[in-house]
């Protein structure tokens, strides 16, 4: 069976990573994932890759709120990286801010932009499509 080599969690909230990894782990559809509790982390680590060569995670789920660097700020640094143009970011919030839905619009993410919690059916929805890219 075909899997996504790596997904990325960037979220810095405890309860949504065990979620999520658990999700993951039982839809079988990936073989590892990474995570990063905020967007200056994920942006460190996405950066030491692009330099050494290493590829990027094949599909990013990316908080918005976060301490230190915020989904966006992680978003368009990491957009300027060789080769992330071709990760799939999925916005995952809890923010029902009209200004966030309007800037994942302006960035071609609001097809993509997902309100939490994220149920198991529609992270394996997502795991899916990517795959069948």
């Amino acid at each position: 069976m075909e899997k996504i080599r790596e997904v990325c969690f960037i979220e810095d909230e405890k309860i949504q990573l065990f979620l999520l990894n658990k999700f993951l782990e039982r839809s079988a559809l990936a073989e590892s994932a990474v995570e990063f509790v905020n967007g200056k982390l994920a942006y460190d680590a996405f950066k030491e890759r692009s330099e050494n060569g290493e590829p990027f995670p094949e599909l990013i789920f990316l908080d918005l709120n976060m301490p230190v660097w915020d989904g966006w700020e992680f978003y368009e640094a990491a957009s300027k990286l060789p080769g992330f143009d071709k990760v799939t970011t999925y916005i995952l919030t809890s923010s029902l801010s009209t200004e966030d839905q309007q800037k994942a619009k302006e960035l071609g993410l609001s097809s993509r932009y997902l309100t939490k919690p994220l149920s198991f059916d529609k992270l394996k929805e997502i795991l899916s499509r990517q795959l069948s890219r």
